[in-house]
């Protein structure tokens, strides 16, 4: 009799702990890590702030600065998130006297005005550009001959170098054969001994010219 009394309760606490420390079968896994992360939330290291992580998240940021409640901001949130934002689409239409306004400064520009000018303009950027190729055309045309000139100017420009470097060269060693030692061109003592040589030079070439005079008036005496 006790037995039969008993039997039911067994089961039943039995079963009842079964069931706590099991999963349901239909319970999937990312049930079970949805659940734990429920239990157990992500530590947010992002540094962001609560509106930022939910403009992050594609969500959309609740109403907390007076500048988001006036007519610009309003309008730039339907813009961003649709009627979902709640905001009156009508404020996205301009006043009457935003009109006005436009119309007094002349902001507003009629379609037909604004398609011309987008034409005009359009036209002359094409010839400006078909003047370009044009030059260019010009230009490739005469390619040959100026890469000819210039490739002359650079040999002869060369050739001369060539020479001013040759005769510097000789100057120098002259300078040195008459003083009897080397020195650096770049000594400033250099530039001195070359105008003592220079003006040697001269002396002498002024005394051979005056006994060439000389000799030349003597042979007339004879």
């Amino acid at each position: 009799m006790l037995g039969r009394i008993c039997s039911p309760c067994c089961s039943t606490t039995v079963s009842r702990a079964i069931r706590r420390c099991s999963v349901p079968a239909e319970k999937t896994l990312e049930a079970v890590t949805m659940d734990v992360e429920k239990d157990q939330p992500r530590l947010d290291i992002s540094g962001l702030k609560p509106r930022h992580r939910v403009i992050a998240a594609g969500g959309m940021p609740p109403l907390e600065f007076e500048w988001e409640r006036k007519r610009s901001a309003q309008r730039e949130r339907f813009g961003t998130y649709g009627l979902k934002s709640g905001v009156d689409p009508a404020i996205c239409w301009p006043t009457v006297e935003e009109i006005e306004e436009e119309q007094a400064v002349g902001l507003y520009r009629e379609y037909d005005l604004c398609v011309r000018e987008m034409n005009a303009l359009k036209q002359k950027k094409e010839a400006k550009e078909a003047a370009r190729i044009a030059e260019l055309e010009k230009n490739l045309e005469k390619y040959p001959e100026m890469l000819a000139k210039y490739e002359a100017s650079q040999v002869k420009a060369e050739k001369e170098r060539d020479e001013k470097e040759i005769a510097l060269e000789n100057r120098i060693r002259e300078i040195q054969e008459y003083f009897g030692y080397w020195m650096d061109p770049k000594d400033p003592r250099f530039e001195v001994m070359l105008q003592q040589k220079e003006q040697e030079e001269k002396k002498a070439a002024k005394l051979a010219k005056k006994a060439e005079q000389q000799k030349k008036r003597i042979a007339d005496v004879v």
